[in-house]
């Protein structure tokens, strides 16, 4: 990768990393729904007169279909199914678990699309969800009576997130970066516009809540999303969610000073061995992996 590439890549993933923390943070006072269709609107808002400016505005109509298939199941879903986990998972371990994202791009590319692995890859599928097992195992790791089912949300948003990534590269590569993101993000927040209308919190948000949403909508969503298309279209699928490698690190950290969370040995044992994995899958390490 370019110097370029790599520098957006640690930005993104400074800005997702934090944005696992404030979502925990946040969705006490607003709930899953509310939270995550002011993420998305903000998000859409901010970046609309830079679109118009630009003169990208008629590109959302090129591709209806296909932009609404990415906005569902691709963008609304994952951040509700986030949203939800948020509950209930510290920060740290739902960046841990999320970051399972390239493992599933890994495998949907081996069953999908014949691509071959090869033995250091293939054992860094097994390590990765073994790492999952040790962060799961017991009740140390989970906030709640519900934490497992929060779990398997985490593990279902990675693996939708590579089935979307692979769709945006294959349907929409040609959509610019700009007009994708605020087209994805508008047509998410609309459709979850409802939701959150019905769900919306009987008690005002306090100041620091709404400080965490604009957070949340402008530099994680906003500004992320489009270094992520970005670099999905420069870097290809698999190495663009190598992002999700980096942001434990960002979040683990940060969810410690900020919220207090404890991080017990269960956690970075289990984090230590999912990332493992997950170089492994990417073909990272070791250099030449393959056979």
């Amino acid at each position: 990768m370019r110097t370029r590439d790599v520098v957006e890549l640690l930005l993104l993933s400074v800005l997702w990393g934090a944005a696992y923390l404030f979502m925990r943070a946040a969705v006490p006072a607003f709930g899953p729904g509310p939270l995550i269709a002011l993420r998305m609107a903000i998000a859409a808002a901010v970046l609309l007169p830079l679109l118009v400016w630009r003169g990208g505005v008629t590109q959302l109509a090129a591709h209806p279909v296909a932009l609404l298939v990415l906005a569902l199941p691709f963008t609304a879903l994952p951040f509700l199914l986030l949203g939800f986990s948020a509950q209930h998972l510290t920060a740290g371990l739902l960046s841990v678990l999320n970051a399972t994202a390239p493992l599933f791009a890994a495998l949907l590319a081996h069953f999908m699309f014949h691509e071959r692995l090869g033995r250091w890859r293939s054992a860094g599928l097994v390590i990765g969800f073994a790492g999952v097992a040790l962060l799961t195992a017991g009740s140390g790791s989970l906030r709640s009576a519900d934490g497992l089912l929060a779990v398997v949300a985490v593990l279902v948003t990675s693996a939708l997130w590579s089935v979307g990534a692979n769709f945006t590269r294959r349907r929409l590569g040609g959509m610019d970066s700009l007009a994708l993101t605020v087209g994805s993000l508008a047509v998410a927040s609309m459709a979850v516009a409802p939701l959150a209308a019905l769900t919306w919190p009987a008690q005002q948000p306090p100041l620091r809540a709404w400080i965490e949403v604009v957070f949340l909508g402008v530099a994680s969503s906003g500004l992320g999303f489009l270094l992520y298309y970005r670099l999905l279209r420069r870097i290809g699928p698999v190495r663009a969610m190598s992002v999700t490698f980096l942001n434990p690190v960002v979040a683990l950290i940060a969810g410690a000073l900020y919220l207090g969370e404890s991080v017990t040995w269960q956690t970075l044992a289990g984090a230590a061995v999912v990332l493992l994995g997950t170089a492994l899958s990417l073909g990272l390490w070791p250099r030449r992996s393959g056979v």
